[in-house]
C-alpha cells in the first residue's frame, strides 16, 4: 500500500524528503539532519490540512517538519550547527614521511615501497615547511596524522615534526592534536614512552585473527599478528594506566575475510579493544592490481556488514559495550546537533577543504587517497609543490583547481539526485573513487557503488532503531541519553 498524496499543506510543512521503508511506513528527514517515521495513514495526514490530528504533532513541530511561531530561528540555529565546519579550513592533515615499509599487504591503496628504496623519505627541510603551512591555515583546531605506511621508518622525521608542531601550536594559540598510523612492528618500549609523552594517539590495522591478519598483510621478517597483538595489549595497559584513549585499529576486509565476521570480531572483543571499523576496499595502489582475488560487490560486502553488526548487538546484549565505528560515525550524523569530523561523509567533501596530505617530498594533494592515485602514475589532484614560503603554499593550496573542482563535484545541494535522497544530510561522495573508477569526479546516484553501500548500511540502521533496546545500544555508543 503506498499513501495517497492529494494536496501538500506548503504553508505549514518545512521542506522534506521521504521514501516508503518498508510495506506500512515512511521515513521522512529535513535539512536538520531530523527524522521522523509516519504509519501510511499518518503520512497522508501529515503531507495534507490534516497534521494536527497526528498524535505526535508537537514532535514533529519541535523536529522541524511542521512550521510555528519560532520555526525559522530554531531551523537556521539547527542547520548551521550541522553544517559547522564550513568556513574552516582545514583542520585534517596527513603527513607521509616516508614510503617505505616492511609488510607487503594485498590490499595496499598506499602502494609502498621496500625498505631498501632510497630517497623515498621525508627531510627535516621538508618537515619544517610542512609545518610551517599547516600552522599558517584558518582552522583553531588541528589534527596531524602520520600516515601510510610505515611511519616509524622516519622516526626522527615523526619526533621533530611533533616537537616543532607543538611550539609553534603553543606560539600561535592553536589546538594541536596528533596521531600516529603504524603496523607496530618497529615500535619499541621508548617509542612508545616518547609517543604517550607526547600525546600522540596511536592506530594500527588489524584484519581478524591470526588467518585472516597474516593472509592480508605479509610480514617480510615474521608473524604480523603477533607482533601487532603483543603491541596492542601493552600499548592499552601503558594508556589505561596513563588514563588515555586506547589504541585504535582499522579492519580492511577482503573478499577470503567475509565469512569469518565473527572470528574477526571476536579478536577484538578478546583484546580489550572498543569497537572495529568495517572497511570495505578502494582501488587504490595493490588492491586494484589484486582486484579479481580480493575484491566483492556491494551486496556481498553489506552481508557482511550486516552480519557483523548483528554479532556486536548481540554482545553488547550480553554486557560488554562494544561499537562498530561507522555505524556510530552515521549515527551521529543522525542524533547529534554538529557534524562528526569524518571527512569521507560530508557535503562537500572533506577533499582538499578539510583534509590535505603532504607526501614525503613536499607536494601536497587533495587527500590520501589522491596521494595513492599518484603512485599508480595518475597526478591529476595535486594541489601544489612547497613554495618559498609558508603563506605561498596555503594560497596556491587553497586557490587551487582542485580546490574549487572539489568543492562543486561533492556538495550534494547541487548534485541532481543526491539533493532528493532521504538520507541526503547523511551522505557524502568520494570523487577521487568516482574519478578512479569512471575517470569522472561525477557519477549517478544509480550507479555510484560507495553511495549503494552508504545508502545500505543507513538502511540498516534505521530499521535496527525501530527496536528499543538496540537503539539504546547504539545511543550508548554516541553518548546520546535514549528516549
Amino acid at each position: 500500500m503506498t499513501a495517497d498524496i492529494q494536496k501538500i499543506n506548503v504553508d505549514t510543512l518545512w521542506h522534506f524528503r521521504f521514501k516508503k521503508f518498508d510495506d506500512t511506513q515512511y521515513l521522512i528527514t529535513n535539512d536538520a539532519g531530523k527524522f521522523h517515521f509516519l504509519s501510511i495513514s499518518d503520512f497522508e495526514k501529515f503531507t495534507s490540512w490534516k497534521s494536527k490530528e497526528l498524535t505526535y504533532y508537537d514532535e514533529l513541530v519541535r523536529k522541524g517538519f511542521i512550521k510555528n511561531e519560532d520555526f525559522e530561528e530554531r531551523m537556521v540555529g539547527s542547520v548551521a550547527l550541522k553544517n559547522h565546519f564550513v568556513g574552516v579550513w582545514p583542520t585534517l592533515h596527513m603527513i607521509v614521511t616516508s614510503l617505505r615499509c616492511n609488510h607487503h599487504c594485498k590490499y595496499c591503496h598506499a602502494a609502498v615501497a621496500p625498505m631498501s628504496a632510497k630517497g623515498l623519505d621525508m627531510d627535516k627541510e621538508t618537515a619544517k615547511k610542512v609545518v610551517d603551512t599547516i600552522m599558517y591555515t584558518n582552522s583553531p583546531t588541528l589534527t596531524i596524522e602520520f600516515q601510510w605506511w610505515e611511519s616509524l621508518v622516519n622516526y626522527e622525521v615523526v619526533q621533530y615534526i611533533t616537537e616543532y608542531a607543538t611550539i609553534k601550536a603553543q606560539h600561535l594559540k592553536k589546538e594541536l592534536n596528533f596521531s600516529i598510523v603504524t603496523n607496530l612492528t618497529l615500535m619499541t618500549d621508548e617509542k612508545l614512552q616518547w609517543l604517550m609523552d607526547h600525546g600522540v594517539d596511536i592506530c594500527t590495522s588489524l584484519d581478524g585473527d591470526q588467518v585472516n591478519h597474516n593472509n592480508n598483510r605479509t610480514w617480510y621478517d615474521g608473524n604480523s599478528f603477533e607482533k601487532v597483538t603483543y603491541w596492542i595489549k601493552k600499548i592499552n595497559k601503558k594508556r589505561e594506566e596513563a588514563n588515555m584513549r586506547k589504541i585504535w585499529a582499522l579492519l580492511t576486509v577482503t573478499k577470503e575475510n567475509l565469512k569469518d565476521y565473527d572470528k574477526i570480531i571476536d579478536t577484538y572483543v578478546e583484546l580489550g579493544l572498543d569497537g572495529i571499523f568495517l572497511r570495505w576496499l578502494n582501488p587504490y595502489g595493490f588492491a586494484a592490481s589484486l582486484k579479481e582475488e580480493i575484491a566483492y560487490d556491494s551486496e556481498e560486502w553489506l552481508d557482511f556488514y550486516k552480519k557483523s553488526l548483528d554479532y556486536i548487538i548481540e554482545i553488547n546484549k550480553s554486557g560488554t559495550e562494544f561499537r562498530e565505528n561507522i555505524t556510530g560515525i552515521y549515527l551521529m550524523k543522525i542524533f547529534n546537533q554538529t557534524d562528526p569530523a569524518f571527512m569521507d561523509i560530508r557535503s562537500p567533501s572533506g577533499i582538499a577543504v578539510w583534509g590535505v596530505a603532504y607526501n614525503y617530498d613536499g607536494k601536497v594533494y587533495a587527500s590520501d587517497e589522491s596521494r595513492m592515485l599518484w603512485r599508480m602514475g595518475i597526478d591529476d589532484f595535486l594541489m601544489t609543490e612547497m613554495k618559498e614560503t609558508w603563506e605561498e603554499t596555503y594560497t596556491a593550496m587553497m586557490k587551487s583547481d582542485i580546490t574549487k573542482i572539489a568543492v562543486q563535484s561533492s556538495c550534494l545541494d547541487g548534485l541532481p539526485a543526491y539533493n532528493d535522497h532521504v538520507y541526503k544530510q547523511y551522505l557524502g561522495v568520494d570523487i577521487i573513487h568516482n574519478f578512479k573508477t569512471t575517470g569522472s569526479v561525477y557519477r549517478p546516484l544509480m550507479k555510484d557503488d560507495k553511495m549503494e553501500l552508504q545508502v545500505g548500511i543507513l538502511d540498516y540502521i534505521f530499521l535496527k532503531l525501530q527496536d528499543p533496546e538496540v537503539k539504546s545500544i547504539f545511543m550508548k555508543w554516541i553518548g546520546v541519553q535514549s528516549s
